[in-house]
């Protein structure tokens, strides 16, 4: 009899410890809980809209960006894109490919997700894109505050100003079951039958009707060390009637002379490429343009910056600007470093179809180099997209401010 009520007794004890680990978690803390505001209004509080983040970057659902701020979105569940619009500025997310390109066709690394039922979208470069300012804001909870020229209070003002409202949200949130419950905010319905873009062949990458919109120019931009695949690259170039610039290395890679030789013999220009961290660039350029003359008697003064001009120091900038370089920067890429043909030719007939402004299109010398150019030329003559070459007597295209 006393050990079955000491086992009874052990049993109770066990379930009261149970109990009381989880009852706290039947309600959310504050610390846990991010509130976000619109200028001087907060949004509806709920768990499955509240910021988040993903990869050190803030995210929001993009609905917080549409309405007030100016910005419409649209997204197409065929395509699995979202395009974010003010008319002057744009940028699309590609959910499928994780891709994110403005209206100028740069690309950017902080793609959209989709979470808790909608698309969420990064903070910090929807922001910057589209003018807004944000600010996270201490106080009974975290605020994350959105705000454009609308905006009359300082986040100081709008905290002291909120307080009761504060409190009011997360007594209703922790107290779902009270009269002051919230209600999910209202996020815009997409339209499915509403495409953003031509829809597009999935053998081919080509679209299967007239695109809405076309570049006004287009340059073709090879990327690279000249290899294995530079000749097939070439043979489909001259298929289709097009010529092309090779920015190939300035960083002491050892370049094949014969391949040299063969994308000048064969009508198309030579240009150099460095990172932005390169030390003694001229230095580099002279050693490069050495080679390029021994190999072909010419020099080169085009040069790409592989990871972005706008990289740069002003030093930098002036530097080979004095130097006569002409800066370039391929912003359009078309990824066939990862993708297939297909896929490579159908990121780059996508993005030209939606904007009207000079395109540099950049690829690299992959096995499925030659097969991506074979696609996108076939779209540049099928829709008479003017395609020119990048040489000195042309005005670079690039993002330098």
């Amino acid at each position: 009899m006393k050990d079955t009520l000491c086992r009874l007794l052990c049993l109770t004890l066990c379930l009261l410890v149970l109990v009381g680990s989880l009852s706290p978690a039947t309600s959310h803390a504050a610390n846990d809980i991010t509130l976000t505001a619109v200028n001087d209004s907060f949004l509806p509080l709920s768990a499955s809209t509240m910021p988040t983040r993903r990869g050190g970057a803030q995210y929001v659902p993009y609905s917080v960006f549409s309405g007030t701020l100016g910005i419409s979105g649209s997204y197409s569940s065929s395509e699995q894109t979202l395009t974010l619009s003010n008319g002057e500025t744009s940028l699309r997310f590609d959910l499928s490919r994780g891709t994110v390109y403005d209206q100028n066709m740069n690309s950017y690394t902080t793609p959209a997700y989709w979470l808790n039922g909608t698309v969420y979208v990064p903070v910090k470069l929807v922001c910057g894109k589209f003018g807004l300012t944000y600010s996270n804001i201490p106080a009974a909870a975290p605020i994350l505050r959105i705000c454009n020229s609308a905006a009359s209070l300082s986040d100081s003002a709008f905290v002291s100003s909120s307080t009761n409202t504060i409190r009011n949200m997360l007594d209703a949130y922790n107290n779902p079951g009270g009269s002051s419950s919230t209600t999910p905010p209202a996020v815009s319905t997409p339209n499915p039958t509403t495409p953003v873009i031509p829809p597009v062949d999935p053998n081919t990458g080509q679209p299967t009707q007239a695109p809405l919109m076309k570049p006004s120019e287009v340059y073709l931009a090879y990327i690279g060390t000249p290899g294995k695949n530079t000749s097939d690259i070439l043979d489909a170039l001259e298929t289709a009637g097009f010529k092309a610039a090779f920015f190939v290395p300035a960083d002491g890679t050892v370049l094949d002379e014969d391949l040299l030789r063969q994308i000048i013999g064969r009508g198309h220009t030579v240009g150099f490429t460095l990172l932005s961290s390169a030390q003694d660039m001229s230095g580099k350029l002279r050693t490069a343009n050495d080679t390029l003359f021994r190999a072909t008697g010419t020099v080169s003064h085009l040069l790409c910056i592989s990871d972005g001009s706008e990289h740069l120091s002003t030093v930098q900038q002036q530097g080979l600007l004095q130097g006569g370089y002409r800066i370039w920067d391929a912003a359009l890429d078309s990824r066939d470093h990862s993708y297939g043909p297909a896929d490579a030719a159908r990121t780059v007939t996508d993005a030209l179809s939606r904007t009207a402004a000079p395109v540099v299109i950049r690829m690299g010398q992959y096995s499925a180099t030659a097969r991506t150019t074979e696609l996108v030329c076939a779209y540049l003559s099928t829709y008479a997209i003017p395609v020119k070459t990048i040489g000195l007597t042309r005005s670079p295209i690039n993002n330098i401010s």
